[in-house]
C-alpha cells in the first residue's frame, strides 16, 4: 500500500513539472536590455530592462513593449524561428536615429522582426 502512494505521488510530481515546463515554453514573451536610446515606432525608447509580450495567431503579432508594468510602446511585427541560440537585440538606423529592428530570443529561438523591409518580405 505504501509503495502505491510513493508511486502515485511520484507520478503526480511528474506530471506536475511536465506540465510547468510546458507552460513556461509557451509564454509569448521575452525580456530584453536596450543599452542606447532606440525608436520604435513614434516612441523612444530609453536604455533600460524591457518586456515584450506578443499576441496573435501565426507570424503576425502585436507587440506590447512593458519597462516594469507599464506599456511603453506597442507595434506590429513578425513572429519568426531563428537559429540564434542567444538573446540579442538588432538596431538599425533612419533618419538619423537608432531603430528597434528585431529582437531575438534564443531559449525558444524565435525573434520579433520590427524592420517595415523585413515585415514586408515575410
Amino acid at each position: 500500500m505504501r509503495s502505491v502512494k510513493f508511486t502515485a505521488m511520484l507520478a503526480l510530481a511528474a506530471l506536475a513539472l511536465s506540465v510547468a515546463a510546458f507552460a513556461k515554453d509557451n509564454k509569448n514573451e521575452g525580456k530584453f536590455t536596450l543599452f542606447d536610446p532606440v525608436q520604435l515606432g513614434s516612441t523612444q525608447l530609453k536604455p533600460g530592462d524591457y518586456k515584450a509580450v506578443w499576441d496573435g495567431s501565426g507570424s503576425d503579432v502585436q507587440v506590447k513593449i512593458l519597462q516594469g508594468k507599464n506599456v511603453v510602446a506597442t507595434a506590429p511585427a513578425k513572429l519568426v524561428d531563428t537559429s540564434y541560440s542567444q538573446d540579442s537585440v538588432a538596431v538599425g538606423s533612419a533618419g538619423g536615429s537608432k531603430t528597434l529592428d528585431e529582437i531575438d530570443f534564443g531559449g525558444p529561438r524565435k525573434a520579433l522582426v520590427f524592420r517595415s523591409t523585413e515585415t514586408a518580405q515575410k
